[in-house]
């Protein structure tokens, strides 16, 4: 087992099966030594199962709690796209950028904070040094079934 996933297992964490693409794309495109993940949002897999356990818009009926956990949740998804991809986790280098999308309500303006969810999981995972990272966090109206949160991710990888 890696180190990374050592971590994972401390917070009582492991890495779901890849989710098959609800459309025409790839979980990740590498170029060069840069690897480029899709879209994620906060959807959890239990007992065989994938579901999204949150839904709806930051400040109306997601609490800032909630918002974080499915930040974290679409890290987790992340890090099990760069499993398949890169057959490892130690493969990543440097986490590079996270870009978070929060479909807000009206005034609702704590975005970076929900996004931590997703920034703290990256760095206890992959250390301060490796997992800390460039970072955009902006507002949506609406987002795909109902999701509060989506998340894509840039990585660098060792060759």
């Amino acid at each position: 087992m890696s180190e990374e996933l050592d971590r994972l297992a401390e917070l009582g964490l492991v890495l779901p099966p890849p989710a098959e693409a609800k459309g025409r794309f790839r979980p990740g495109v590498q170029a060069g030594d840069l690897l480029f993940l899709s879209g994620a949002i906060g959807t959890a897999y239990k007992d065989g199962e994938w579901s999204l356990p949150i839904r709806g818009k930051l400040g109306a009926e997601v609490s800032l709690e909630d918002g974080r956990l499915s930040a974290r949740y679409c890290a987790l998804n992340h890090l099990a796209a760069i499993q398949l991809l890169c057959g490892t986790l130690a493969r990543v280098r440097q986490v590079v950028k996270l870009s978070g999308f929060v479909n807000a309500a009206p005034g609702f303006t704590k975005a970076p904070l929900v996004i931590d969810g997703a920034s703290d999981l990256l760095i206890t995972v992959f250390g301060e040094d490796r997992g800390s990272h460039a970072r955009l966090a902006a507002y949506q109206p609406e987002m795909s079934f109902q999701a509060p949160i989506e998340t894509d991710l840039i990585v660098q990888l060792y060759a």
